[in-house]
């Protein structure tokens, strides 16, 4: 039994090199910068800035000296990054990773309650942001005595941690060592909601970061490094995927582009201004390229190869982008669980409609939902990993970390598909519960703990509706208290004053008379998109 259970699980169909360097992030991406010197590196999209591979290295270098002698930066510490996109984030992130310290990456745009959840979960040493964060600093921090310091990122006023007068204090000076075993350091704590709840801090370390580096240089070990390819990113940086994009590039020499403030139009301007033949595309932005004229109006013919992720995507969507812009388009899946990639399709093993193989450093198999059974090829089930990509664990949740990771090391992602006969991965559908806007996840279980909490709400649930542009809309089931006269632009607008833009209802807001559960009382949100309004 265990033999045949053994033979349902898979991995990469080529060999490849399994060496692991014993080396931090950091110090692995600078042993290949170094190797393309004066060439430029990344650019600003609004201010036309940019910074060489060399410039990058010797910031990186003098940052993370001037971390150590000024503020005596201890490896394990948490620091909390909450930049806006800019040339420097990788600089920072990097220079953090030099001196063994982990860095929380921060959406600086949340509301004062998320980043609590944030800041209770990780307690960070210290912060780096910019002065238009400052207000939210202090109430975070309203107790001045106990307020850690806080790095300030371009800031116009005198400043004891001034970002700029860090690296020059640490210029020339030696980085000291973080030990024997860099491998086992937390690199980042990464939020994501996981498969239910609140957002949770998925724990990477440096060996997870290394790993996946090294993964993709032997995914793209044929393809050839031209001087003329740039790549675009448009996502925030905290999110996993364009960080790890940012990696790759300075672990392949490639050039790229960085919007700090992404409109539909100005990405379109940037592809055509900067000449883009590389980028990361979300299925809602994909849409939107197939929908709208865009070769009308501006000259896209830079483009060489899309690659898809942070969702699902069809298979027609996918041939309609390759042949609309005579692209190579590939899809690839991952979860920050995972670091990033599972599974992807490249340049030899591509097949539409298909998530890819599995990745190197990786096995994946499928099993039953019920019984856990490992299944053979074209049955479904979920879609489970293991290797040494997968996290750490979520920080201060160990029960969530069980749930997710089970004794025998095998993530659970929540995503139920199939693989076929030739080892190509399909999604069929979701287990987990998350809704996806735009590529961003939103938590059915935040929103719900929001509107049970006020007075008119007797109880509330939320599932997603399908929307062609936006992928998925959060949308709000309401039973109203009794004698209750609240409407439904007064519960959307008591979401949208305590959460970010991207979980709004923009779905609407449903008032109902029963919300489906099960004899636990947990939600059934399949049934909820069959109930209509008692209005």
């Amino acid at each position: 039994m265990a033999t045949n259970q053994q033979a349902k699980i898979l991995r990469h169909p080529d060999e490849y090199d399994e060496t692991i360097p014993n080396l931090t992030l950091t110090e692995y991406v600078l042993d290949k910068m170094r190797e393309f010197g004066n060439d430029i590196a990344c650019i600003d999209s609004d201010t036309k800035q940019s910074l060489s591979y060399n410039e990058i290295c010797e910031n990186i270098l003098a940052l993370a000296a001037g971390l150590q002698l000024k503020i005596n930066l201890k490896p394990g510490e948490i620091v909390a990054v909450a930049l806006p996109t800019c040339l420097e984030y990788s600089i920072t992130v990097l220079a953090l990773n030099l001196c063994g310290a982990t860095s929380t990456l921060i959406n600086p745009g949340q509301t004062i309650s998320e980043l609590t959840h944030c800041v209770q979960l990780t307690k960070p040493k210290l912060w780096v942001g910019t002065d238009s964060f400052s207000s939210k600093f202090s109430q975070l921090y309203p107790d001045v005595a106990s307020r850690p310091p806080m790095i300030l990122f371009g800031s116009k006023t005198s400043n004891e941690l001034d970002y700029a007068g860090l690296i020059e204090s640490g210029r020339g000076k030696t980085v000291q060592s973080v030990g024997n075993t860099p491998l086992d350091l937390d690199a980042f704590i990464l939020f994501s909601s996981g498969t239910t709840g609140v957002p949770k801090g998925v724990v990477l370390t440096n060996l997870n970061y290394v790993v996946t580096r090294k993964q993709s240089l032997e995914s793209t070990k044929i393809s050839y490094r031209d001087p003329e390819d740039v790549t675009l990113f448009f996502m925030p940086l905290y999110h996993a995927a364009t960080l790890n994009g940012l990696f790759e590039c300075f672990m392949r020499g490639l050039r790229f582009v960085l919007m700090p403030n992404f409109t539909f139009e100005l990405m379109l301007q940037s592809i055509q201004e900067f000449k883009i033949t590389l980028m990361f595309l979300v299925p809602a932005i994909a849409v939107q390229l197939l929908k709208h004229p865009v070769e009308k109006h501006y000259d896209l013919t830079s483009l060489k190869m899309l690659r898809s992720g942070a969702a699902a995507i069809s298979k027609e969507t996918l041939v309609a982008l390759a042949e609309k812009f005579g692209v190579l388009v590939l899809q690839l899946y991952g979860l920050t669980e995972a670091t990033l990639c599972t599974h992807g399709n490249t340049f030899t093993y591509n097949r539409d409609g298909s998530i890819g193989v599995v990745a190197p450093f990786c096995e994946s198999k499928i099993v039953d939902t019920e019984t856990g059974e490992a299944l053979g090829p074209n049955q479904e089930g979920e879609i489970c990993v293991r290797g040494p990509i997968v996290m750490k664990g979520y920080i201060g949740n160990e029960a969530a970390t069980k749930e997710t990771v089970d004794t025998d090391g095998w993530l659970h992602s929540g995503d139920v598909g199939y693989y076929d006969d030739d080892g190509f991965f399909f999604i069929t559908d979701r287990k987990k519960e998350l809704i996806k806007f735009k590529g961003l996840q939103v938590s059915p279980t935040e929103l719900e703990k929001i509107l049970l909490g006020h007075p008119d709400i007797q109880d509330a649930a939320v599932a997603p509706v399908p929307d062609e542009a936006a992928g998925e809309l959060p949308r709000a089931y309401i039973i109203k208290r009794p004698g209750s006269t609240v409407t439904e632009n007064d519960i959307a607008k008591f979401i949208a004053d305590q959460v970010s833009a991207h979980k709004r209802l923009r779905g609407g807001v449903v008032f109902v008379d029963s919300i489906p559960k099960t004899a636990t009382g947990k939600i059934m949100r399949r049934q909820l998109k069959t109930i209509k309004s008692k209005l």
